[in-house]
């Protein structure tokens, strides 16, 4: 029997067409690529990838397509050492497939998706095992699943990570639940319009987390914790694609809550990640190992 896993996630699976672009095509254009790559993307697939690599045991809970795309997602999380026993296949269904053209100048990207057309994890197909065995739980949405399983980890005492895939109004419910929000910028911005990213951190600290993050691309993030609301810079790479280096700093968050850290090494080690994700095309080629991420965090001081 394998081992329990450090980490399960729940949530978004797809297939990533990228293709480098010197700018965005104009209308009726007829475009060369400079490069293209196909890549499993998602933000849970990326997050557990991300931790995987760093050395935690991840398992996924999710459903994909009959299909060629879901063969593909399946062979590649497996090959990154994530446990698919509970990746399901919906015999009718799709997977979720995404065409990104990535700017070969700024490595800021462009995506447009067909989502899937298969039925979402229900509760019922999630046991309670599958979460409390694991010591951190990530979700991406708010469904009966990702409830339920949030639910069943805040009563084991499993961290709940979040990384949200919809707004604060209809993620709320979810979020009750929720240990370490760490959410995007253009989130932020959309729940409080007028404030600097650090309120909104302090308004998730208020409302129940433990540990609360807006990332800030290249920026950085700002982090609220017990001891106070902190910046944390980016560190500086050559960016090649930024795609996925969210998903990567969440991985990388994921990781470092398992190694029982004080948060600002936490910060720090989940940014240099990011940061490293951002070296080549997708959200998978530049994934780092530990050793690396310790090798670039003590060159960079």
């Amino acid at each position: 029997m394998p081992p329990s896993p450090d980490i399960v996630g729940i949530g978004i699976c797809t297939v990533d067409h990228l293709v480098t672009v010197p700018r965005l095509p104009s209308r009726n254009e007829n475009m060369t690529a400079i490069s293209y790559d196909r890549q499993p993307g998602g933000l849970a697939s990326i997050a557990l990838m991300a931790a995987a690599r760093l050395g935690a045991r991840a398992k996924i809970i999710a459903r994909v397509g009959a299909d060629d795309s879901g063969n593909y997602i399946r062979q590649v999380l497996r090959e990154e050492g994530v446990d698919v026993s509970k990746l399901l296949v919906d015999p009718g269904g799709e997977s979720q497939v995404s065409l990104i053209l990535v700017h070969e100048a700024s490595g800021d990207r462009s995506i447009i998706s067909r989502p899937p057309t298969g039925r979402p994890i229900s509760a019922g197909e999630i046991a309670r095992a599958d979460i409390t065995d694991a010591r951190v739980l990530f979700v991406d949405t708010l469904n009966e699943a990702t409830l339920q399983a949030a639910r069943w980890a805040r009563e084991a005492g499993t961290k709940v990570l979040l990384d949200p895939a919809l707004p604060y109004a209809e993620i709320k419910p979810l979020l009750n639940y929720v240990d370490v929000p760490i959410v995007p910028e253009y989130w932020a911005r959309a729940l409080m319009p007028n404030e600097a990213p650090a309120a909104v951190a302090e308004r998730l600290r208020d409302e129940g987390a433990e540990i609360a993050v807006v990332t800030l691309g290249e920026r950085g993030a700002i982090v609220a914790w017990e001891a106070g609301t902190q910046a944390f810079t980016a560190y500086p790479v050559d960016v090649v694609d930024t795609t996925g280096a969210g998903d990567a700093y969440h991985g990388a968050f994921l990781y470092a809550l398992l190694q029982d850290w004080e948060l600002p090494r936490m910060a720090r080690f989940a940014s240099a990640v990011g940061s490293l994700n951002c070296r080549a095309l997708g959200g998978r080629n530049a994934l780092p190992t530990r050793e690396e991420v310790d090798q670039f965090m003590a060159a960079a001081r």
